[in-house]
């Protein structure tokens, strides 16, 4: 997670113990838009994937409005109103190549984001990303969607890449409409429907906890009903372990790339109940941040992501 510190990364790929440098950099800024925008393609690794960083100077790569294009853009000023005025195009700090498609398809995420091996080869977590309609749906267009205002003060472009990344720590609410959730009753019994329209696993971290957590309300009162858990628990020797000491997965419920679920609750719905379904999540598992001393409130308590609500 600090790619910037070159010390760091060189030490961990000659297999030597390291820590992160204590800068402001780090702290702030462990990857920063430099790092990003100068990959020049993935190379993919036996634990991991490998980011291989473009070595010429001032050189940035990007996607224009999210596509490709076949230019390379160098500072210069260009004519407007037939002559009369001028304008400004590219960035005066450095070159932009709009060529690299791995800006467009979403594959310059993998270099980070596809898999991880723990040290014992085995892999931890897995992004199982389905490549279909690559350049329509993928990793950018999703977690960096084009939100309205240029990207800066020296462009007059109405739409950029949203660059604070939605996911579960930022914006989670933008990822809602990649999950749909029905309901219906047959004999009485409330059945929920959960569909993951995401290309990939919705939750990859071993330690995340998905929840789908429905209360009935009657009469005006409110019948929670028991919570249904999406996670995956890893293993040593057939006992749970933690992700760096793992070998082989014990337990999983996790929801697959346009996978369906269908969870049935042994409960009877009356005509006039209001039923809602919330689905969210925990960062970290609560039993896992217990046993790990984490007790920072971000990170242990439910956040929403999608609420519903079906009268019957």
């Amino acid at each position: 997670h600090s790619p910037s510190d070159t010390e760091l990364t060189k030490a961990l790929k000659d297999g030597e113990d390291a820590m992160p440098k204590k800068s402001e950099i780090q702290t702030k800024e462990p990857i920063g838009c430099s790092y990003c925008h100068r990959i020049e393609r993935i190379e993919h690794g036996k634990k991991r994937n490998i980011n291989i960083i473009s070595k010429k100077a001032k050189l940035y790569y990007a996607a224009h409005n999210g596509k490709s294009e076949d230019r390379v853009i160098k500072f210069h000023e260009e004519s407007t109103l037939g002559g009369l005025g001028k304008k400004s195009a590219g960035s005066p700090f450095h070159t932009i190549d709009y060529s690299n498609k791995n800006f467009s398809n979403g594959k310059i995420c993998i270099g980070c984001h596809e898999f991880k091996k723990n040290s014992k080869g085995f892999s931890v977590c897995s992004m199982d990303l389905e490549y279909s309609n690559r350049e329509e749906k993928n990793c950018i267009t999703c977690h960096m969607p084009q939100v309205s205002g240029p990207i800066s003060t020296l462009t007059d472009e109405k739409s950029h890449a949203y660059h604070g990344f939605a996911g579960l720590h930022v914006r989670p609410e933008m990822m809602e409409e990649h999950i749909k959730l029905s309901a219906k009753t047959e004999d009485g019994k409330l059945t929920i429907f959960l569909k993951n329209e995401a290309n990939h696993t919705l939750f990859t971290h071993p330690l995340r906890l998905a929840q789908l957590r429905v209360t009935v309300k009657r009469d005006g009162k409110k019948i929670p009903l028991k919570p249904v858990g999406f996670y995956t628990i890893l293993g040593k020797e057939k006992k749970p372990a933690m992700p760096w000491a793992a070998d082989s997965i014990l337990r999983e419920n996790q929801i697959k790339a346009y996978e369906n679920k269908t969870v049935t609750f042994d409960f009877k719905i009356e005509d006039g109940d209001t039923v809602e379904a919330v689905f969210g999540f925990y960062i970290v598992n609560p039993k896992a941040a217990e046993k790990l001393g984490i007790d920072d409130a971000n990170i242990t308590r439910f956040k929403k992501m999608k609420r519903v609500l079906f009268s019957f």
